[in-house]
């Protein structure tokens, strides 16, 4: 026991700051009276001043350790019943009965006399009322009211074992002794003589009492008289000590109840609060009333009160206010008043902006350019100044009457719409006039509308590569073409402010961007999902309010497209100027700007398509000199157009792409026009064009066709070299053919000095070779051969010099042959041709200037 005992204090009381002054094990009996469980009942109590005494239940769980269930404080103990001595049982009357039931009968004992001293001396001002308790103190049933002193202790004490005398009873009894010589060798004798001594004072006393009796009467009468009085005391005091129970029980209570006050009191405090609160939120002035009924909207000074008071209404309409108060009658009937006046002013208000609107869609919306120079769309700054006062209001509307909002924004979509399409139709119109110089015919835009872009090759002039010089228009189209992109420049930038003004003002009237502005700030750069949102809002109410500038713009691109197809490429440079420069490449501007060049840009490739085709089907001339192919001759015209276009374009790297391509199709196709062209030698027409190609090329000086300038250059020299080895041949045809015999013996490794011995190759035989050529027939030959060469080649290239200048200088190089393997392998013979170099110089000067 001792060792559960120190466990429990230190597990579960020294926590607590408590002492554990009983323990006993338990049996506790259940409500349904057939479950018994074992429990631990303790007594503790507190170590510190004033000192409390509880009773506790404590119970060990599956973990093996004490917890505290149940506690009470022992001056809730009204009635302590022992039953008797034989019986296990106790019953205690606290807040409800209990009734215990010990293991043992010691332990019921020791708990029971520690209880009731605990409740003796700490119960002050209470009374536990003792039943079947006999056998415990002795005392009887009574009632025990502790007074927290030790004279009312009436449990007798344990005993305290041997006590030391004090000094001054040591000194006494030596004195004592002192006055017995013998007091210590014969005791009994001493003792003897202090029973005599004393039966002497006794009788000494008793005569001295019997002396005065009447001292004694006055004494008895006198403690008489106190008794009496410390009776009346006593109960003057008990009744004081009821007053203070009473008096403590009423405090308690008391203290309870000024709680209680406290907690009423900040309640009403609260709903104070609150109902201030939801008056504020909900509550608004006469005056405001006044104006939402009475608004004049056509006066645009009188809008500020009226802003100010839908302002008012709104806030009391969107107050946030919890749900349980909305179920309040008062809250109910401020809502209803506020949504009367708010329907009659949205009335009012809708109203109103329906008429301003169908007013400015039923403008004639005249043309300011008529009486300006310059090509200009009109900004309808002037309708978004009278309607911009109003965007509060139709903010204001947005958030209470989402439908009528919706409705107005249509309608203001609607008749802008139709306005911007006459001031667009007009805008366009003064444009064709300014490149064309007069209105296009009616009905081209509706019958351009309706043909298949796919088709549109088909028709309009066309500058081909592979067509016919004559074919290419002159300086008329050409200035055409210069005011088409001029006038197409100040179209798209006359496009963007008004668009970028109307964009504007519907941001701001229509508060579209109200979405962005109530979204928490993020710190991502990047467009979040809100913003995506309302750019998308706002490009389909520009498309529905722009919605005939795609058409228009396509439309009048299409005419001039098809008109002459280069203007493809102005259109496509200038389209994609705009587009690149675009902030927002979500825009409606961006967008509808990059359908625009989508159509270009099919248009642009079928052009650069029909190019190349017009080189893959180009056909050989049927003059008897085929000269300069078409796709030639036309190509540094061409080169020099597009450069112009896209020498400082953002596009330039398409049009490169192209020129690799053209070029690579005009090179492989040369030499097959070449070979169709049956009059003309191949060779010839291969050299014209490509020197004619080289020449164009090194004038336009364009990097990425360096490589093609180098290539047409080496194929004109290849086709030179080939056309005089083909044309001139060897003129001393005998002649050679004996020193290219010559020339096998050396390489077969005869010496030089033996050859002129051999019979096929003697002197005689070389005379007679060299006989056959005298200089005049050479000089014939040579003349023939110049009027051949000249038939071959065109005038407008200009190369008969320079093919017959080859020509002298491959007869030179044949003429130094000859005289080389003379010189060498006949020495001293004294054997030469009939004319020497200067003559040959001669003979080429002479039919040159003769022709």
């Amino acid at each position: 026991m001792t060792a559960l005992r120190l466990r429990l204090q230190k597990e579960v009381f020294d926590a607590t700051e408590e002492h554990l002054v009983g323990l006993a094990h338990i049996i506790r009996q259940e409500k349904d009276k057939k479950k018994k469980r074992d429990w631990l009942l303790a007594i503790a109590a507190t170590k510190d001043i004033p000192v409390y005494v509880k009773l506790y239940l404590l119970k060990k769980n599956e973990k093996e350790v004490f917890k505290k269930k149940q506690e009470w404080h022992i001056r809730d103990l009204k009635i302590l019943d022992g039953v008797s001595s034989d019986s296990l049982d106790v019953k205690m009357d606290l807040e409800d009965k209990y009734v215990w039931t010990f293991n043992k009968s010691e332990e019921k004992e020791a708990f029971l006399k520690t209880l009731q001293q605990m409740c003796d001396k700490h119960n002050i001002g209470r009374r536990t009322k003792y039943v079947n308790m006999t056998w415990v103190s002795g005392n009887g049933d009574q009632s025990a009211r502790g007074q927290g002193g030790p004279g009312q202790n009436n449990i007798p004490e344990a005993d305290t074992g041997y006590q030391a005398i004090s000094e001054k009873e040591a000194a006494d009894l030596k004195a004592l002794m002192a006055g017995c010589e013998n007091a210590i060798s014969a005791a009994d004798l001493f003792a003897d003589k202090l029973a005599k001594e004393l039966s002497v004072l006794d009788g000494d006393n008793i005569y001295s009492m019997m002396a005065s009796e009447d001292a004694v009467n006055n004494l008895m009468q006198y403690l008489a008289t106190s008794i009496k009085e410390v009776e009346n005391l006593e109960g003057r005091l008990n009744q004081y000590d009821d007053f203070l129970e009473h008096i403590r029980d009423s405090m308690e209570k008391m203290e309870g109840k000024t709680e209680s006050l406290e907690t009423v009191n900040n309640n009403n405090a609260l709903l104070l609060a609150k109902l201030d609160n939801i008056i504020n939120k909900l509550q608004i002035p006469y005056e405001y009333q006044v104006i939402l009924q009475e608004a004049d909207l056509n006066n645009p000074d009188c809008l500020p009160p009226v802003i100010e008071a839908a302002q008012a209404l709104s806030s009391a309409l969107l107050a946030p206010i919890p749900y349980s108060l909305t179920k309040m009658a008062a809250v109910q009937e401020q809502r209803k008043r506020c949504e009367r006046w708010k329907d009659k002013f949205s009335k009012g208000f809708c109203r109103h902006m329906t008429n301003s609107f169908i007013h400015v869609g039923n403008e004639p919306g005249e043309n300011l350019a008529q009486h300006s120079n310059k090509l200009t769309l009109p900004i309808r700054s002037n309708i978004h100044k009278e309607l911009l006062p109003y965007a509060p209001l139709m903010h204001w509307l947005k958030q209470l009457e989402p439908k009528n909002y919706s409705t107005l924004q249509k309608l203001y979509t609607s008749s802008l719409s139709k306005l911007y399409e006459r001031d667009l139709s007009r805008f366009i119109k003064d444009a064709y006039i300014r490149v064309c110089g007069s209105a296009p015919p009616a009905g081209t835009s509706q019958d351009l509308s309706s043909k298949k872009s796919s088709k549109l090759h088909l028709h309009g002039n066309q500058q081909l590569l592979g067509a016919d010089r004559d074919q290419w228009t002159g300086e008329e189209q050409a200035l055409i073409r210069e005011r088409f992109d001029a006038t197409l420049e100040v179209l798209l930038t006359c496009l963007e402010p008004v668009v970028m003004e109307e964009q504007n003002f519907c941001l701001a009237f229509f508060k579209m961007d109200s979405k962005v502005s109530d979204a928490p700030i993020r710190p991502s750069a990047a467009k979040t999902k809100t913003q995506k949102q309302v750019t998308e809002e706002v490009r389909a109410m520009m498309s529905q309010v722009f919605s005939s500038m795609e058409g228009e713009l396509v439309t009048f691109l299409r005419e001039f497209e098809t008109r002459d197809t280069l203007n493809s490429m102005y259109s496509y440079v200038r389209l994609s100027s705009h587009v690149l420069q675009a902030q927002d490449t979500g825009s409606f501007l961006a967008i509808t700007l990059g359908s625009a060049l989508i159509h270009t840009k099919r248009n642009f490739d079928r052009l650069m398509q029909a190019q190349l085709r017009s080189i893959e089907d180009a056909k050989p001339a049927r003059k008897s000199k085929c000269g300069i192919i078409n796709f030639v001759s036309n190509l540094g015209e061409f080169l020099t157009l597009t450069e112009r276009i896209f020498r400082h374009s953002d596009r330039r790297s398409d049009i490169e792409k192209w020129y690799m391509t053209m070029l690579m199709s005009i090179t492989d196709n040369i030499p097959r026009i070449a070979k169709e062209h049956g009059k003309t030698p191949q060779q010839v027409v291969i050299m014209e064009n490509f020197h004619h190609l080289h020449a164009e090329l090194s004038a336009l000086k364009i990097s990425v066709l360096d490589n093609f300038k180098r290539d047409s250059k080496q194929s004109y020299q290849d086709a030179l070299q080939n056309y005089v080895n083909q044309y001139f041949g060897r003129p001393l045809e005998k002649v050679n053919q004996f020193f290219d015999g010559v020339s096998a013996r050396l390489a077969a490794g005869v010496r030089e000095t033996e050859i002129s011995y051999q019979l096929q190759f003697s002197k005689q035989e070389l005379r007679k070779v060299l006989a056959s050529y005298p200089g005049k027939e050479v000089k014939k030959g040579l003349a023939d051969l110049y009027r051949k060469v000249e038939k071959h080649l065109c005038e407008e290239e200009n190369l008969l010099q320079v093919v017959w200048r080859a020509m002298q200088e491959e007869f030179v190089r044949q003429y130094k042959y000859i005289e080389d393997l003379l010189q060498r392998c006949y020495p001293g013979a004294q054997i030469s041709l009939d004319f020497t170099i200067a003559n040959i110089l001669e003979y080429f000067s002479d039919i040159a200037i003769q022709h």
